[in-house]
């Protein structure tokens, strides 16, 4: 880095008379031209640490100096000026200065400041971080300890030259019963319980002389396993089915809580091991969210077996109605137009979109209708291909485009991050393109973070898939959407109106 500081000093003095002030006389400005090259910090090991260099030019002469020259050594710790011309222009010869340091034989980092200055000015601070020599390190191989159901005795290995402690941070079934504290190398040893009831885990901090934790040590118990991804499933009003994954180590039922919940179904009653729960939907036509319970538990071999239950709550939507939008000057004034040609409202008729016209804005979380009509193709360049972005945090893209040209309505995805994509073959049963097209997008709940995502032509299935942790993960229900939608290329279209349906609120 090079820099430039100037100091300005000014001295006057003034003089009063019997009727009044002189004029105040004025020193000539003073600059010194400081320049150098070395980074803001140095980060070195305890020992061995290999020296680095910095690089000082000056008008004035300089110094180098350090907070502990005991345990630093500067090779050029003060130097003389130079032509301020050649400084000035970059051409001054700079002095190469060697900063080393001793190792540090304590145990505890330690911290040091080198400062450059010229004349009375600093020019730079310089921050050097040494490590100390403590360590404490556990071998890998005891980080995680699994245990049988009938428990018993795990020791842990740690190789130190410093005082440590260790202490159970999660679990009431493990104890220490050796090694609570030590110094230098040592071993804590843990008793764990046996265990008749599901599944656990504990953990053990093992933790420095300041009482900062150094390892956590995983100690898992086998046990019955039975663990619902999910602790509330959610479902649209018309959603025909839902399901969650199950993390099981045994056989396991499904039941209702409540058999008088008859407007789902339980298609899968029963499993083995991990698996999947499956319901089937009757469509709700209420006015009011269904909400229901259904319990998950393992199947005993004997009546004193430990049998786990867990409960998931089910919940269906009720329609909420669409909310439709005419694509009117007064709409279009809240939109951005980003493409070189502006769409063009008349009234009775829709928007008019030529090739390469296209509107954006953010939007609220929900389902989106488009009604197109009047496609006309350019007779040198073809078109028009209508197209639709959703766009979600990760520049994760659902796009839609329909294309009379080709004769379909097609799909494509940019993914969130993973790369991973979803499977949907294009819509291409479309006879009439006199008629208009309606493209639906819609999003139902997938667990209670994901969406379950389907698309509508003309009112017709076209297809369907799950966003999740590995798929198109930031598409999540109630994120916001920034959305485009315009005509590529060439020929035009008109879109004459969208409607909005709103996410339904689960809480209620």
């Amino acid at each position: 880095m090079r820099k430039t500081v100037y100091i300005l000093c000014a001295a006057a003095a003034l003089v009063t008379g019997l009727w009044g002030c002189q004029k105040k006389a004025e020193d000539p400005v003073k600059t010194v031209d400081l320049r150098y090259r070395a980074n803001d910090s140095y980060d070195l090991p305890a020992t061995g640490a290999q020296a680095f260099t910095i690089l000082v030019a000056s008008s004035d002469p300089w110094t180098v100096t350090s907070e502990h020259p005991d345990w630093c050594i500067i090779s050029e710790e003060e130097g003389a000026a130079s032509d301020p011309e050649l400084v000035h222009t970059g051409k001054a010869e700079a002095t190469v200065i060697r900063i080393q340091y001793y190792d540090n034989t304590f145990l505890d980092d330690r911290t040091d400041k080198i400062y450059i200055k010229s004349d009375y000015w600093t020019g730079k601070t310089i921050t050097v971080n040494q490590k100390g020599s403590a360590y404490l390190v556990i071998p890998e191989e005891d980080l995680s300890m699994d245990v049988e159901k009938a428990g018993g005795e795990f020791v842990i290995h740690i190789s130190s030259n410093q005082d440590w402690s260790s202490q159970v941070t999660d679990g009431d079934w493990v104890t220490i019963t050796d090694g609570a504290t030590g110094n230098g190398d040592g071993t804590v040893t843990v008793n764990a319980a046996d265990n008749a009831a599901e599944l656990r885990y504990a953990e053990v901090t093992v933790s420095d002389r300041h009482n900062v934790p150094v390892a956590k040590i995983l100690f898992t118990q086998d046990g019955v396993q039975l663990v619902p991804a999910v602790e509330e499933l959610r479902a649209g009003y018309d959603q025909p089915t839902a399901e969650f994954d199950i993390a099981a180590n045994a056989d396991w039922t499904v039941v209702k809580a409540s058999e008088g919940d008859d407007w789902f179904t339980i298609l899968t009653p029963n499993g083995s091991g991990d698996g999947k729960v499956q319901l089937s939907f009757t469509q709700n036509d209420g006015e009011g969210l269904r909400k229901a319970e259904i319990i998950v538990k393992n199947v005993a071999a004997n009546p004193d077996d430990f049998q786990v239950e867990k409960t998931v709550v089910v919940k269906q939507a009720y329609k909420i109605d669409p909310v439709r939008v005419e694509v009117d000057n007064d709409e279009l004034s809240l939109w951005k137009s980003d493409w070189a040609n502006v769409p063009t409202y008349a009234k009775g008729v829709g928007t008019t979109f030529l090739g390469k016209a296209r509107l954006n804005r953010s939007m609220p979380f929900g389902s989106y209708t488009f009604r197109w009509s009047n496609f006309v193709t350019d007779p040198e360049l073809g078109g028009p291909r209508v197209r639709h972005w959703f766009c979600f945090s990760e520049s994760a893209e659902i796009k839609c485009d329909i294309r009379p040209a080709d004769v379909k309505v097609s799909f494509d995805f940019n993914a969130a991050g993973d790369g991973n994509k979803p499977s949907v073959d294009s819509y291409t049963a479309i006879d009439d393109w006199t008629q208009p097209i309606e493209f639906t997008i819609k999003f139902d709940p997938s667990g209670a973070e994901h969406c379950h995502v389907s698309y509508q032509v003309n009112g017709q299935d076209a297809g369907s898939w799950d966003s999740g942790p590995e798929l198109m993960r930031s598409v999540k229900w109630n994120a916001s959407i920034n959305m485009y939608f315009g005509v590529d290329v060439a020929g035009s279209a008109i879109c004459e109106w969208y409607e909005y349906t709103a996410p339904m609120n689960w809480d209620e």
